[in-house]
């Protein structure tokens, strides 16, 4: 049989398997693994049928020699996870699971299974992690998004699934909403109910500003505006008086490359937001807080600008907030249209070094930026930059918490995001 024959056999038993024509499809395969025993996909299809007739000493025999001829193929290695569950050998089907995930780990619907695993023995965080990760990663390429995304023979596990995350994160959620609730009353924490809702995808943000698009932390019922009154932050006008003095020690630091850092660490991103026409585009920053981590060292190069910036209400979650920098854009550089994650943060610029021909954009609204005046924005509003001039542009950039936020509901919120960035980053980093 030449390979031609061969592939068009194979096909053909491929076909009955999926018409149900099984003891054809059979027969067919035998023959093909006459003429190659080491052929993984005739392994496997053999296994498989094997599998369906309860036949587990002969799938795990196909599965076995699919191994030698591929040891880390993925498809076999979830059929011997099949395999050893079916046996009763949960440990042995993890350990397939963690060999296959650990090579390969975005196979959801592997996970999916160890998951489930994980789940009937008991260990019910880790199974719900598995799940998320799952959902994650199968979501990340447009799969079960819907019924007309997820294959009929999984939905019934994807629902599950979705119904495992949920429930976890609603406990998650009751663990800190019930204290707050019980102290200040639910009347004071609608907005905080309404974020956690949305959350557990139990309610959908509908911002009644259609422009306005929090990508990932929406809180319903605060004021929207492209552009915030600055007078209504706390601290941002002794900010001012002091730009003179934060101009100078950002001049200082300046020649020393060692403290700055591209915004954008992944090239990926620099390419997807960053654009320019005459040279490379260059974004970098200078950092005293970054994903809500102080720069120690920055922070000491700079202590006037380092004691202002304290003075602000710095939106602060752990792991994610403040980002405080000075925020230098290379020349002829475009930061190109783009969405913040929530509305509960707002963004101010202290502009420090501004050449002609550089602006700020939200909203469709373009903002000219003068040193030393802030200016507040709402970010989670089309918003980009620009600068086309010969020089850097600088600003000082920092996240503050909305002014309509009270002391509660930033306590409840600042929780709540911390608590479910915990999860998901469990879940993103599981070993396999």
């Amino acid at each position: 049989m030449d390979a031609v024959e061969f592939t068009e056999s194979f096909n053909t038993a491929r076909t009955c398997m999926g018409t149900g024509r099984l003891p054809e499809a059979l027969a067919i395969l035998n023959r093909l693994v006459d003429e190659a025993p080491g052929h993984v996909e005739v392994r496997n299809a053999l296994a498989v049928l094997a599998l369906s007739a309860n036949d587990l000493r002969t799938a795990r025999q196909h599965v076995h020699a699919a191994l030698q001829s591929a040891p880390q193929d993925p498809l076999t290695l979830n059929q011997l996870a099949n395999i050893q569950e079916a046996e009763g050998d949960a440990a042995g089907a993890l350990a397939s699971y963690r060999r296959l995930l650990g090579a390969q780990p975005a196979l959801f619907a592997a996970r999916l299974s160890c998951a489930r695993l994980f789940e009937h023995t008991g260990e019910l965080h880790t199974a719900v992690l598995h799940y998320a990760r799952a959902i994650d990663d199968a979501q990340r390429q447009g799969r079960w998004l819907s019924e007309s995304s997820t294959p009929p023979a999984m939905r019934a596990a994807v629902v599950h699934a979705l119904s495992m995350v949920r429930e976890h994160k609603r406990s998650l959620c009751d663990r800190i909403l019930s204290g707050i609730v019980a102290r200040h009353g639910q009347a004071d924490m609608e907005r905080v109910i309404g974020f956690a809702l949305i959350q557990l995808g139990e309610a959908v943000y509908d911002a009644p500003d259609k422009r306005q698009n929090p990508t990932r932390f929406p809180v319903p019922g605060l004021p929207q505006s492209p552009y915030i009154d600055k007078t209504r932050i706390r601290g941002v006008d002794q900010l001012e008086r002091q730009t003179d003095l934060i101009r100078a020690e950002l001049l200082s630091v300046m020649a020393d490359p060692t403290g700055r850092e591209p915004v954008f660490a992944d090239p990926a991103l620099a390419q997807a937001f960053l654009d320019n026409k005459k040279a490379a585009a260059r974004w970098d920053g200078y950092y005293f807080y970054r994903h809500g981590l102080r720069n120690e060292g920055n922070a000491a190069a700079c202590p006037v600008t380092a004691a202002a910036i304290d003075q602000l209400p710095l939106s602060r979650v752990t792991g994610h907030g403040p980002e405080v920098l000075f925020s230098i854009l290379g020349p002829g550089t475009h930061l190109l249209p783009h969405y913040g994650v929530t509305n509960a943060r707002l963004v101010g610029h202290l502009p420090l070094i501004v050449p002609e021909h550089c602006a700020l954009n939200v909203a469709g609204t373009d903002h000219a930026w003068k040193e030393g005046e802030v200016v507040v924005f709402d970010d989670t509003y089309s918003h980009e930059a620009w600068n086309r001039s010969d020089q850097i542009r600088v600003v000082m950039i920092f996240d503050l918490w909305h002014p309509d936020l009270s002391e509660v509901e930033i306590v409840a919120l600042r929780e709540l995001q911390e608590v479910l960035s915990g999860f998901n980053s469990q879940s993103a980093s599981l070993e396999f």
